[in-house]
């Protein structure tokens, strides 16, 4: 080889180096600006605090492994919450640590003793219930519900990351919401009706 294409080989050389310098700088930008966001985008989704970390380390290995990619995305926080979607769906896991009937039977208890609705809501038992409940929801109301109840993301965001557009999430979230309305509805009008 001569001189000359070694000369040239050597530059491009430095210039890959320094472009992955550069590169690794703008990377820990965005996991230092976005990290918090990508955790709560795959926690909505695990419900679990280390689950929802390591779907986090996998959505910035991935974003990584696309680093090239990452000065086209028009819109970062929509990609990146795309990306952690996608991370957790992976992990995701379908064992879920209290039964909805027990759930059910729990908030029910509270409602015939009487406490007041804010009572109610704050319960834990009721979070419970209510993602037992978003978990039977069809994937299509799921999903945006899910992503709507992380109120940093817009419609129109939400709308990006699962590739639908914005008057669908709406769509979906009153469907959603009347679903679960109504599914809330009947087991405290079941448990009622017993009594």
């Amino acid at each position: 080889m001569s001189v000359e294409w070694q000369a040239i080989l050597s530059d491009a050389s430095r210039m890959d180096e320094a472009s992955d310098r550069e590169m690794g700088r703008e990377m820990e930008a965005v996991v230092r600006q976005h990290a918090r966001f990508v955790y709560q985008i795959a926690y909505l989704l695990l419900r679990n605090h280390h689950d929802a970390e390591d779907a986090t380390q996998e959505t910035f290995m991935r974003v990584w492994r696309y680093r090239k990619r990452l000065p086209e995305a028009r819109d970062l926080k929509a990609w990146l919450a795309r990306v952690a979607w996608r991370a957790a769906l992976d992990r995701r896991k379908n064992a879920a640590e209290i039964s909805l009937a027990d759930a059910a039977e729990a908030v029910f208890k509270l409602y015939a003793s009487g406490e007041s609705a804010e009572k109610i809501a704050g319960d834990k038992q009721m979070a419970v219930l209510l993602d037992q409940l978003i978990a039977t929801l069809p994937g299509k109301l799921r999903d945006p519900m899910l992503l709507s109840l992380d109120q940093e993301l817009t419609q129109a965001e939400i709308g990006r990351v699962l590739n639908i557009p914005e008057s669908s999430v709406r769509t979906r979230l009153f469907r959603a919401r009347q679903m679960l309305r109504q599914k809330i509805s009947s087991i405290l009008e079941g448990k009622n009706a017993r009594r």
